[in-house]
């Protein structure tokens, strides 16, 4: 029988590659194009491999899966997939943690500088027919001496200070699974949550959505920020209450954000998007088209290697498969 791999949706229509990509490897491909499980569930039942981008795999999908053996996220999170029960049936689950290492953080630093600038007020404006003198953004600081603190700090929040040490910002960052020598390599101070919180004069978040980390970042989080500090997520949506953060824009202690997710994607709430302080973005920040089709690739490659039997090169639950 041949195999079949069922992509769910992705964010590019053309699928010539990958369907050419797997014929060579004598699989067949199927790809709906949707986002919802109705949808798509019918293909799911007797796919060998399933990948996703949006669409949630969650456990009533899993526990109604004949054959399959990997699943691969579009992607870094997989957040929209029950890794948990995907273990228990014995399926792979993998994703691509490196293939937009570069553009996220670069994007990351782009919101943020444009947040700490003030760009977006200026621009504003200027589209409104109106000049303005400088002390409409006052006060704008340099960034010579100033912290920024960075919430998690894996491949991306390494990169992001790297890219932010020209400027002249003294680097903080907050991740309980790492040892203090590898802050210290990448030029950071290793502190608590409560400090991120209260010495950074902008904070940017680079962690997965977890139990652990859903809504860290709530109304008492912003309460103990300094006033006027600039808030940047390229991470997830989910790691914010976005009242709370609409609440400290208002009250000032949130003088700019730069957001390129957000809880509820495609449709963010509107009361943040259209928010005179905040810079958005529609979830982005992973774009270049060297990443794209390295995510492609990569992804593809992960699926054939499943199939063949072999360890795929980013199974993240593979050690709890072999020790099952």
């Amino acid at each position: 029988m041949v195999p079949k791999v069922v992509i769910t949706d992705a964010e590019f229509s053309d699928i010539s590659w990958e369907r050419e990509f797997f014929a060579q490897h004598g699989v067949e491909l199927l790809f709906p194009n949707s986002f919802v499980v109705e949808d798509v569930l019918p293909l799911l039942i007797d796919a060998d491999a399933i990948v996703t981008n949006r669409c949630p795999i969650t456990r009533q999908v899993i526990e109604q899966l004949r054959r399959c053996r990997v699943i691969v996220r579009y992607g870094v999170g997989v957040d929209n997939v029950d890794v948990e029960t995907a273990t228990e049936k014995g399926i792979i689950v993998c994703n691509v943690p490196d293939y937009s290492t570069d553009d996220v953080a670069t994007h990351a630093v782009a919101l943020l500088l444009c947040c700490w600038r003030k760009i977006h007020f200026g621009d504003a404006a200027l589209k409104r027919g109106e000049w303005q003198r400088y002390t409409s953004i006052a006060p704008v600081y340099r960034t010579v001496g100033k912290t920024v603190g960075l919430f998690g700090f894996g491949r991306i929040g390494k990169r992001v200070s790297e890219l932010l040490y020209p400027f002249g910002f003294k680097i903080i960052a907050y991740d309980p699974y790492l040892t203090e020598e590898e802050f210290l390599l990448h030029g950071a101070e290793r502190v608590g949550f409560e400090d991120l919180l209260s010495r950074s004069d902008a904070i940017s978040l680079h962690a997965p959505l977890t139990d652990e980390t859903r809504g860290v970042f709530n109304r008492e989080a912003f309460a103990r920020m300094k006033r006027g500090v600039v808030f940047v997520n390229t991470a997830r949506g989910g790691l914010v209450d976005e009242e709370a953060l609409l609440w400290a824009l208002d009250e000032g202690i949130v003088a700019a954000a730069g957001l390129d997710v957000f809880v509820n994607e495609p449709n963010p709430n509107p009361r943040l998007v259209q928010n005179p302080k905040v810079i958005a973005t529609p979830h982005w920040a992973w774009y270049s088209e060297e990443a794209m089709w390295d995510l492609r690739r990569k992804v593809a490659e992960q699926v054939v290697q499943a199939l063949k039997g072999e360890r795929p090169t980013y199974a993240i639950n593979w050690e709890d498969l072999v020790c099952r």
